[in-house]
């Protein structure tokens, strides 16, 4: 049996060498899709991942068993995978901050319980912090690993269903106009919508090359990165003419019942961009239902003519975020009106931990860390305080929770006073 002794961690840029990528790349790639229960890459697949890879500026970091031996697949693959990359997130009031993603996290079941994990996560959130970056975020595959490094749920996604053996009548006129378009088309104009639905998107994380190319039918998803068959598109202009949202779909087929259109990717930066590309998909012919995914306040049934027909199939948490930098977050925020609010903020790996007051004034924010010997009016942990940060979870929702203690009779006042939101945040991007 192996010990820490034989462990190595390498850390290196994904690489194409003459167009093939690196044993090391493919290798760490593999090792994804084994570790995610995926069916093996191809080596074209390979080299299309390994491209969007280096196009996304990722780092790698690779965990090495070296006392793993043939016939062991670890004697050449790594027993672990963790990789990050750069985006921005969307914060409210147009704010774009840098944020450090991070994705690929497998560890092997024959090295699980060895603390690799918390290994690397803490060194890569360390080394973060040290970078100068704020924030840290993840979709997470399991709900109940990465609470304890720091991480909160910031936003909700749902899964909708739409009976539309009626059509999708909405109670307003048409804004713009959609149009049918080959999803090869999309290449040209998700780029830029994607660009504006962020822009204006509190909770957006940026979009990828990897979502251009599943929006145009490039790729269906990371484990089958073939063109998507039978895949349909449509774009919606604005009364300008100006492309402000796009929607690829796909027919079920006619063994599925009642008959289904599938949204894959659909991206808008407004309102009327959603509600009418969805009325163009409701007005197929011999199509009984739609389903899809979006915004927990999704505009759509709101505008139905039949609100009931729109459902909430699911709903769950997706973007987690992490606050490396307690103060530039608090200072680069907007907030609901001026206070003052004086918070314990617990945080293992020590990032954030501490007493802190924040004092918002003519919509300008402060934030210093209180003086010796200052008594909280709140407390929360950093996981708890990234969930109220974005607006997505109201101080009144963790207080009720218990996972926020309120300390004075305004505290909890002021907490939701100043970290509400004319919207709720919401992140469209899967990485």
């Amino acid at each position: 049996m192996s010990d820490d002794t034989t462990i190595r961690i390498e850390r290196f840029e994904p690489e194409l060498i003459d167009g093939v990528p690196s044993a090391a790349t493919v290798e760490f790639l593999t090792s994804i899709s084994r570790g995610f229960h995926e069916a093996a890459l191809e080596a074209e697949e390979l080299k299309i991942l390994a491209g969007l890879e280096i196009n996304d500026n990722t780092t790698f970091t690779a965990v090495y068993d070296e006392s793993a031996v043939q016939p062991s697949l670890h004697a050449e693959a790594p027993v672990a995978t963790y990789a990050s990359f750069p985006g921005t997130l969307n914060i409210g009031g147009g704010n774009l901050m840098p944020v450090h993603q991070i994705t690929s996290v497998t560890v092997s079941p024959t090295h699980r319980r060895r603390g690799l994990l918390r290994r690397l996560i803490t060194e890569d959130l360390a080394g973060a912090r040290e970078a100068g970056t704020v924030f840290a975020a993840l979709t997470a595959s399991e709900a109940t690993i990465y609470g304890r490094f720091g991480f909160g749920r910031a936003t909700q996604r749902a899964r909708f269903t739409l009976k539309t053996h009626r059509g999708a009548s909405m109670r307003v006129e048409n804004e713009g106009t959609v149009v049918a378009v080959d999803p090869r088309e999309l290449k040209n104009y998700a780029p830029g919508i994607f660009a504006a639905a962020h822009a204006h998107t509190l909770g957006s994380i940026s979009a990828t090359q990897f979502d251009v190319g599943q929006a145009a039918g490039l790729w269906e998803d990371y484990d089958s990165l073939k063109p998507v068959k039978n895949l349909r598109a449509a774009l919606h202009l604005d009364a300008q003419g100006k492309p402000d949202g796009f929607m690829s779909y796909v027919f079920a087929g006619w063994k599925t019942a009642p008959p289904t259109m599938e949204i894959g990717q659909m991206c808008t930066a407004t309102g009327a961009a959603r509600r009418e590309l969805i009325a163009y998909l409701g007005a197929h012919d011999l199509v009984e239902k739609i389903t899809g995914r979006g915004p927990v306040d999704d505009v759509v049934p709101t505008v139905l003519e039949n609100a009931r027909a729109y459902k909430v199939a699911s709903m769950g948490d997706h973007l987690w975020l992490r606050i490396l930098d307690l103060e530039t977050a608090l200072s680069a925020r907007a907030y609901g009106r001026d206070g003052h609010i004086r918070l314990r903020v617990h945080d293992s790996l020590g990032f954030a931990d501490g007493i802190w007051d924040l004092m918002v004034q003519d919509s300008a924010a402060g934030v210093r860390r209180a003086p010796e010997g200052a008594v909280p009016e709140a407390t929360l942990d950093v996981r708890d305080l990234a969930s109220l940060y974005l607006g997505g979870f109201s101080a009144t929702h963790l207080a009720a929770a218990g996972v926020l203690k309120v300390h004075t009779p305004e505290a909890l006042g002021t907490l939701d006073a100043l970290f509400s939101t004319d919207t709720i945040p919401y992140c469209q991007a899967d990485f």
